[in-house]
C-alpha cells in the first residue's frame, strides 16, 4: 500500500508542477511583451505573425525547460510537497526576476544581460545621480522579495487548488497552441534563414535564450534549396542594401534659449599643419583641443555627415528624399534662422542638392546678430578667415573644424583610425574632456546655445553637446567601407566583408581580438537607429 501511496504522490506533485508552470507561463508571457514592443517594426505580415507566433513559443519554452531540468527529478527523488514548493518558488523567483531584468535593459541599451551589461548599468545610474548605483542595488533586492513572494503564493495556491484545476481541459488547449507556436516558428525560420527573409532573420536575438533553428544545408541535402542559389540571392542582398533615412527620428520637441551670443561655425575641407599654425599664430586666443576628433575621407559625405548629423551610411537615402537638415525649421520657428555659407573656391558639388538655394557666397562679412552661422571653406582661404575672424563680436562662440585629413588618406583608403584625425578649435566656447568627437557633434554643440530638445538632439543626430558631461564612449561611426567602434582602450574596425581588425590605443593592430559582443551589438543598434 505505501508503494501505492507514493506513487500517487508523486503523480500529485508532478501534475501540481504543471500547474505551477502554467502560471509562469502566462507570467512569462506577459514580461515578453516588452520585448516584442521593442522589436523593429514589422515590414510584413509575414514579420509580424511570426513574431507573435515565437512569442508565445519561446515564453512558453522557456518556463518548461526549468521544470524538466529544474524540478521534475526532485518530485521522483525527493516527494515532500512543502520542500518541493519552496524550492520551485526560489527557482521560479530566480527565473522571473532574472527575465524581468533583462526585458528593461532590453528595451533601455538593445541587447541582453551579462556581466559587462550590468556594469554599464551601474555606471548609468552613477551618472543619472549621485548615489544610483546603491538605489538600483535596493530596488534589486526588494524586486526579488516581491517576486519570491508572489512564487510562494502561486505555488500553495496551485497545490491547495489542485483537485479543482484537474478537472479544467482548457490546460490541454493552451499546451497544443503553444507546442505549435514552437514548432511553427521554428519552421519559419528554417525558410526564412534559408531564402534570406531578412524581417523574420533580424529577430533572431530579440528574445533572451534564443537560438532559432537553421538548416540551410539540411535543406539543401532534401532538396528544398540549392547553396548555389542561396550564396547568389545572399551575395545580392549584401551587394545592393541600402539604409533608408527615418529622419527626423521622431519629431522634435525643443524649446527656445534667450541667447546672447551667437555662433559661427568654420569647416574647411582640409587644414594642413602650415595653414593651422597660420591661424593660430593669427588668433592666439583659437583654443586648440587635444581630445581625438575626427572627420570622413570625402569632402561631400563629410559635408552630410556635419549638417544633417547622420552617419554617412544614409547620405544617399538623405539625397534621394531631398529633405533639409532637422534643425533648420525649428531654428526658424523660433526665429533664429541659420545661415549658410560657402567660399568661392569650396567645390560646389560637395553642397547638398537639398540646400543649394539655401547657400550664400561667403564674403566676410561681420556678424552682429545672434544666429548661427555655418560658414564652408577651401583650405586655400585660410586668409580670408583670419580676416574674417579679427572682425568677429569679442562674445561671438567659435567653432573652427576640417572635414578631411588629407596629409594622412590622400587617395588611399585606410582603416586605421589615426587617418581620420582632424583639428577642432573653439573660440569663446569651453568643451569637456572628450576622448572621441566627431562631425555629428559640431551641430549640436552649436544648437545647444539656442534651443533645448526633450531628447537631446537624438531624433536627428547620434551627435553629442561636446559642452556637457557624459559618458563619451563607447561609441560607433561609419566611414564607408568601415565601421569603427571606439573604446576607451580600443578600437575595432569592420570592413565591409564582416572582417574585423582592433587597434589598440597606441594605434597597433591586435591579432584575433574582438570587440566585447555587447558592445559590438548596442554600437551596431545605435549606427542603424534612423534606418526606415
Amino acid at each position: 500500500m505505501g508503494k501505492y501511496k507514493q506513487r500517487d504522490r508523486i503523480a500529485k506533485l508532478v501534475s501540481w508542477g504543471h500547474w505551477f508552470t502554467l502560471a509562469n507561463i502566462l507570467i512569462c508571457l506577459v514580461i515578453g511583451l516588452f520585448y516584442v514592443q521593442s522589436a523593429l517594426d514589422s515590414t510584413s505580415a509575414l514579420a509580424t505573425g511570426y513574431l507573435i507566433i515565437s512569442w508565445l513559443g519561446h515564453f512558453a519554452f522557456l518556463p518548461f525547460v526549468f521544470f524538466i531540468v529544474l524540478v521534475f527529478p526532485f518530485c521522483l527523488i525527493l516527494p515532500y510537497s512543502g520542500i518541493l514548493r519552496g524550492y520551485a518558488a526560489v527557482i521560479a523567483s530566480i527565473g522571473i526576476f532574472a527575465l524581468l531584468f533583462d526585458a528593461i535593459f532590453f528595451g533601455q541599451y538593445g541587447f541582453h544581460l551579462n556581466t559587462y551589461s550590468l556594469t554599464q548599468l551601474a555606471a548609468d545610474a552613477e551618472e543619472w545621480f549621485p548615489g544610483g548605483s546603491f538605489l538600483m542595488l535596493l530596488v534589486v533586492i526588494f524586486s526579488f522579495l516581491f517576486i519570491l513572494g508572489l512564487q510562494l503564493i502561486l505555488a500553495n495556491l496551485s497545490w491547495k487548488r489542485h483537485d479543482s484545476l484537474q478537472g479544467q481541459g482548457f490546460a490541454k488547449v493552451l499546451a497544443a497552441v503553444f507546442i505549435g507556436s514552437f514548432l511553427i516558428s521554428h519552421s519559419t525560420h528554417i525558410w526564412a534563414d534559408a531564402n534570406i527573409y531578412t524581417p523574420i532573420t533580424q529577430q533572431d536575438d530579440l528574445f533572451p535564450l534564443s537560438y532559432p533553428t537553421t538548416a540551410k544545408s539540411l535543406m539543401a541535402r532534401h532538396g528544398w534549396i540549392t547553396v548555389e542559389g542561396f550564396q547568389s540571392q545572399s551575395d545580392r542582398l549584401t551587394g545592393n542594401q541600402r539604409l533608408v533615412a527615418r529622419y527626423p527620428h521622431t519629431p522634435m520637441l525643443c524649446s527656445k534659449f534667450s541667447s546672447n551670443q551667437g555662433v559661427t561655425i568654420i569647416a574647411f575641407d582640409s587644414l594642413s599643419s602650415a595653414q593651422q599654425t597660420e591661424l593660430t599664430q593669427a588668433i592666439p586666443t583659437l583654443q586648440l583641443h587635444q581630445h581625438r576628433h575626427l572627420g570622413q575621407r570625402q569632402v561631400p559625405t563629410a559635408v552630410y555627415n556635419l549638417l544633417y548629423g547622420m552617419p554617412d551610411l544614409y547620405t544617399e537615402s538623405l539625397k534621394q528624399q531631398n529633405v533639409d537638415p532637422a534643425y533648420l525649421q525649428i531654428m526658424n520657428d523660433f526665429a533664429t534662422p541659420v545661415r549658410l555659407f560657402s567660399t568661392e573656391e569650396f567645390p560646389e558639388h560637395a553642397l547638398p542638392a537639398a540646400l543649394e538655394s539655401s547657400f550664400t557666397l561667403f564674403s566676410g562679412q561681420v556678424n552682429y546678430n545672434f544666429t548661427l552661422d555655418i560658414v564652408l571653406a577651401a583650405n586655400l582661404d585660410t586668409a580670408n578667415i583670419i580676416e574674417f575672424l579679427a572682425q568677429q563680436p569679442s562674445t561671438q562662440q567659435i567653432i573652427i573644424t576640417a572635414l578631411t585629413n588629407r596629409q594622412l588618406t590622400g587617395s588611399m583608403v585606410n582603416a586605421d583610425p589615426q587617418s581620420l584625425a582632424v583639428p577642432l578649435y573653439t573660440l569663446n566656447m569651453q568643451l569637456n574632456n572628450r576622448q572621441l568627437s566627431t562631425l555629428e557633434d559640431i551641430v549640436p554643440t552649436a544648437l545647444s546655445n539656442f534651443m533645448s530638445c526633450a531628447d537631446g538632439f537624438r531624433s536627428f543626430t547620434n551627435g553629442q553637446d561636446m559642452r556637457q558631461e557624459s559618458r563619451n564612449l563607447p561609441r560607433v561611426m561609419s566611414v564607408r567601407p568601415y565601421i569603427y567602434i571606439f573604446e576607451n582602450s580600443q578600437t575595432t574596425v569592420i570592413d565591409e566583408n564582416g572582417d574585423m581588425q582592433l587597434f589598440n590605443a597606441d594605434g597597433e593592430i591586435v591579432p584575433g581580438a574582438v570587440p566585447p559582443t555587447p558592445v559590438f551589438i548596442q554600437s551596431l543598434r545605435e549606427l542603424q537607429r534612423f534606418g526606415g
